[in-house]
């Protein structure tokens, strides 16, 4: 005997909760890939020391001759370009790094002395060491008592 299913279309009605839900996991974006004005933020570490700032920010492929810093009192201006090139013959199943030209702009929790800011790159790893302002740093007050 043939078993009959009454067919009724709000069972696939889609709640409210359930189509957003959807939307917002269809739309993630990560944070990981790098900015090209569409939005996306960069991976980054920022550390705070006593005497200034620590960022690290990843660059794979990057010639650092491509590499534009710019320090404006508490915010770090970055453009580079990478070249990445698809090895000949090669099938891309996945490419995470793609290649063209980057900015971002970062800012720090305090103001930045910009005339000892140091960078260095090593293994794909853009390091900036950010000196805070001398105005910013913290002081010991001694007490003079009469």
């Amino acid at each position: 005997m043939a078993n009959i299913t009454r067919y009724n279309p709000f069972n696939e009605a889609v709640s409210l909760r359930e189509a957003m839900d959807r939307l917002f996991e269809d739309s993630f974006i990560s944070p990981r890939v790098a900015s090209t004005g569409t939005g996306r933020g960069l991976a980054a570490n920022l550390y705070e020391t006593a005497e200034g700032f620590v960022l690290q920010l990843p660059m794979p492929g990057v010639n650092v001759e491509n590499v534009d810093i710019t320090v404006q009192q508490d915010v770090i201006s970055l453009k580079w370009e990478t070249k990445l090139q698809v090895p000949e013959g090669a099938t891309v199943h996945w490419n995470g790094f793609q290649p063209g030209r980057y900015q971002q702009s970062i800012t720090v929790p305090g103001p930045i002395n910009a005339e000892r800011v140091e960078a260095s790159y090593t293994d794909g790893i853009l390091t900036l060491q950010l000196p805070k302002a001398e105005h910013a740093k913290a002081r010991s007050i001694k007490i003079n008592a009469r």
